[in-house]
């Protein structure tokens, strides 16, 4: 269905749904509080029929109630703040309680003992701090003013206060720097009892502010923020659209006061100590590594900072108890500097020296093994082993395992060392992590009447940051900067019908333009584990995507006797288009491959040298078996992965409606017990292939016990289903690289078709050597790597690939030939008998990606 249709539709649903319930008045959902309580005599018998009236002190907003026959009553829908509570019957003494505190998502008891006394007796006292929720039985806690004014926190990103709370964690935490995860598909960075971080709800009054990828929007700034609820489990009905939390965030609005915030706060590299990771290089770009001098060392360095962040709110009255008006913007400007510590001695491009993998003990050992025996050296391209003396043998093995322009068994391994030398030197030291982000934000509030009020607001957001993932073992070539736009347009209505009658209806228009730009595009990607988590470009970039987000919303609140009833719906129709060049610039992963691949005395060194059982080099038998580590491999052209894509890297314009509906019910079965029970319903319809599940059902039920009666201590517990929205990467992946494929009969056809081919090929398909059928992976390696030439090949094997594409300048290449998205194209693949294909039959090796069928 196009776009303007379903707006049409959803429109027309809304009119109807607001005829038949009338306009009545909420603050968003998750978004507002509420009060209740108990009027009574002075021996604690009900008052019924008693009069409340709840004032906004800061806006002079008025709210009211009528307790029941059993004396109590229940004001729903307050903006949360500070409220004076009035509460009046014939023959009592009139009893204000002061500075009573309504938090977001949450309900405050105010019970009242009136005084027989003559009429125009006024009581006041000023409320206490604010008693625990008697009411729900959610899990949930309020970050208030007193957090967010008077804690210090990182970069002024409030919603990390919530890792003050239990149960809550870092998601950005990573087990290790090798861990990895795209920039393109941020998380919250909030992880409930052992979440990913994905499957939170994150709303600004009432209206959603995540991503397609289970991340957060830019928001408002921290100034901005009168307080937040973090719902952490068994919440009701009421709240959706998540799997783990739901964080709702209230906005501060203007006052009858005239008041405003400016502010200033710097951090400069002078006040910080030094990065102990902070390195000179070892080597400069284009300098030659000689194996004959002592090693190099990079000096400690002072990495630099200076960081502003600035800002201001204003808030004031357009006209005093009708219009408020509150604006407020805050900007970040960063100049910092990330240390990559991958090349801080040249050591590493000699034979390890370690106890669990010492090479140079066997090289050493080999060149003073007295009487110069022959031993089985190197693979012989013929058959069996070049045998050679053992000191001359150690020459060559200390030359195949330095990485050197000077070093390597051939011209070609010795190309392969300069080049990788050069990408250590260009990829390490200290880089600029530079970031401009600005938020602004305008709220405007107006009350037509008591019965009948209104919300604006905007909000914009911009966040531009240089080379965030530069760091660690991931050089400069692999990283990425990040630009991202934000705008949110919103709007509510809210009308009070009767004390026990209200609604709210809310709409919200979102644009968010989000795009990770690689730092080199379309260089071949090299993972050297242990040394390097990357160079060239990342493997999943560039990415540009544009998101649309229409969202409409009616929720209505309705009183009856000791039931406090909730129900509504939910539309958000999320609009995404996105252009990922998915493992377009292809890479290969190089890895720990046994000595004996290079030679039996690697491998075995106190072997038999005339044994065929038992090869080896008749060394000393305390000398252990060594191992090619990552970097080495790398020199002797052996990954262990290759892969690459290829086609269309615009995934299109895909509309995703989400439909919500919930009913809920908070009943005080009896005074002190109240069972909140409700049901919720999802439809998260998705496009082919993936499917539309249609039985997400979510029923919900918890309880709260106040067993004193005396709003001091309570027992909750619950039970529910919850339901997140599908992120937009599943299906996106299940499109663009599953196995839909029109013209080939062995896959499904019933979809659009595959839009990239993703190839991979690995060291243990095929031989190194045409013909030979043995594998890199378990084969000893000739002394002539470099006699493989273009002819013959016809296997799809790594090291082949590598090997061949590097002697065509491929993968030294950083510039791709024009109308093509990266230097290794189809046509480089052909020799090698691999033709990436999106139709007919696949191509060997192909990566295919498919959900299950009941997703």
């Amino acid at each position: 269905m196009p776009i303007g249709t379903k707006l049409i539709r959803i429109a027309y649903i809304l009119g109807l749904f607001w005829l038949v319930n009338g306009t009545v008045y909420a603050q968003g959902v998750g978004a507002s509080g509420g009060l209740q309580g108990t009027i009574a005599d002075p021996s604690g018998a009900s008052i019924p029929r008693a009069s409340i009236a709840a004032v906004d002190t800061a806006r002079g907003t008025r709210f009211t109630a009528t307790s029941d026959d059993s004396g109590q009553y229940h004001l729903t829908g307050l903006t949360p703040g500070t409220y004076d509570v009035t509460a009046q019957s014939i023959g009592f003494a009139t009893n204000i309680q002061r500075k009573v505190i309504v938090s977001i998502g949450a309900i405050t008891t105010a019970d009242f003992r009136l005084a027989v006394a003559a009429a125009g007796t006024v009581v006041e006292v000023n409320a206490a701090g604010p008693a625990i929720d008697t009411v729900q039985g959610k899990q949930a806690n309020t970050i208030d003013q007193g957090y967010v004014e008077g804690l210090p926190i990182n970069r002024r990103d409030y919603l990390t206060f919530t890792l003050l709370l239990p149960g809550v964690s870092d998601s950005t935490r990573v087990a290790d720097d090798q861990d990895f995860r795209v920039k393109q598909t941020p998380t919250s960075g909030l992880s409930f009892y052992g979440s990913n971080g994905r499957g939170n709800s994150i709303t600004v009054d009432g209206g959603d502010t995540g991503d397609d990828a289970g991340g957060v929007r830019l928001t408002v700034s921290q100034d901005a923020v009168q307080e937040f609820q973090v719902n952490r489990s068994n919440y009701t009905a009421e709240l959706g659209g998540a799997t783990g939390a739901s964080v709702n965030i209230a906005t501060k609005s203007g006052t009858n006061a005239v008041q405003g915030t400016l502010y200033g706060f710097f951090r400069d590299g002078s006040l910080d100590a030094r990065d102990p990771f902070a390195f000179s290089q070892a080597l400069q770009p284009g300098q030659a590594f000689n194996p004959t001098l002592p090693d190099a060392v990079g000096t400690p360095i002072k990495n630099g900072l200076s960081r502003q962040q600035y800002g201001g709110t204003i808030g004031f009255p357009i006209k005093k108890d009708k219009t408020f008006l509150f604006m407020a913007f805050e900007g970040l400007h960063q100049n910092a500097q990330n240390s990559v510590p991958i090349l801080t001695n040249t050591d590493i491009f000699r034979p390890q020296n370690v106890a669990q993998n010492n090479q140079v003990a066997i090289l050493g050992a080999l060149a003073n093994e007295p009487g110069n025996p022959a031993v089985p050296c190197l693979a012989n391209p013929t058959g069996g082993y070049l045998t050679l003396p053992a000191a001359t043998c150690a020459g060559y093995l200390q030359s195949a395992l330095t990485i050197s322009q000077a070093t390597g068994l051939s011209a070609g391994q010795s190309a392969i060392n300069g080049f990788l030398v050069n990408s250590f030197e260009s990829n390490g030291g200290v880089f600029n992590y530079n970031t401009r982000q600005y938020l602004a934000s305008g709220r405007l509030d107006h009350s037509i009447d008591t019965a009948n009020q209104l919300a604006f607001s905007y909000r914009y957001g911009h966040d531009l940051e240089q080379s965030p993932d530069v760091q660690s073992l991931t050089g400069y070539s692999a990283g990425s900067s990040v630009q991202n736009y934000d705008s949110t347009l919103s709007g509510a209505w809210y009308h009070t019908f009767s004390p026990t009658f209200q609604n709210e209806l809310r709409g919200q228009w979102n644009y968010n333009d989000f795009n990770v730009i690689p730092n080199e595009p379309a260089e071949v990607g090299l993972s050297i584990a242990g040394y390097a988590n990357s160079f060239g470009t990342n493997i999943f970039l560039p990415d540009y995507s544009i998101l649309r987000r229409y969202e409409f919303a009616d929720n209505v609140t309705l009183i009856r006797g000791h039931h406090s009833m909730k129900f509504g719906f939910h539309e958000l129709i999320r609009q995404n288009h996105s252009e990922s060049h998915t493992y377009f610039p292809g890479r290969f992963i190089f890895g720990s491959l046994p000595g004996s691949l290079l030679s039996p005395c690697l491998g075995n060194p106190g072997g038999s040298p005339g044994s065929t059982a038992n090869p080896g080099c008749g060394l000393s038998a305390s000398l252990n078996p060594v191992a090619l580590d990552a970097l080495q491999t790398a020199s002797l052209g052996l990954p262990q992965v290759y892969q690459q894509g290829f086609g269309n890297a615009d995934y299109g314009d895909f509309v995703r409606p989400l439909t919500e509906a919930y009913w809920q019910d908070a009943w005080t079965i009896v005074p002190g017990f109240t069972l909140n029970y409700g049901l919720r319903y999802s439809l998260d319809t998705q496009y082919a292939p993936l499917t539309t599940d249609k039985k997400d059902f979510a029923p919900r039920i918890s309880f709260a016990w106040d067993p004193g009666r005396n709003h001091k201590t309570v027992i909750r517990g619950g039970y529910g289903i919850f339901y997140g929205p599908i992120d937009f990467q599943i299906p996106s992946v299940d499109y663009s690289l599953g196995v839909l494929n029109k013209n080939s009969s062995s896959v499904d056809n019933t979809g659009p078709g595959n839009q990239v081919a993703n190839v991979t090929a690995t060291c243990g398909v095929a031989g190194i050597i045409p013909g030979s059928g043995a594998s890199p992976c378990n084969r000893p390696i000739s002394i002539v790597i470099d006699s493989i030439t273009n002819s013959g090949l016809g296997q799809q094997n790594s090291a082949v690939v590598f090997q061949t594409l590097f002697a065509q300048g491929k993968i030294q290449c950083t510039a791709p030939s024009p109308g093509s998205s990266a230097c290794i194209t189809p046509a480089n693949l052909a020799q090698f008998g691999i033709n990436p294909t999106n139709s007919g039959p696949l191509a060997p090796l192909q990566v295919l990606f498919t959900s299950q069928p009941d997703f």
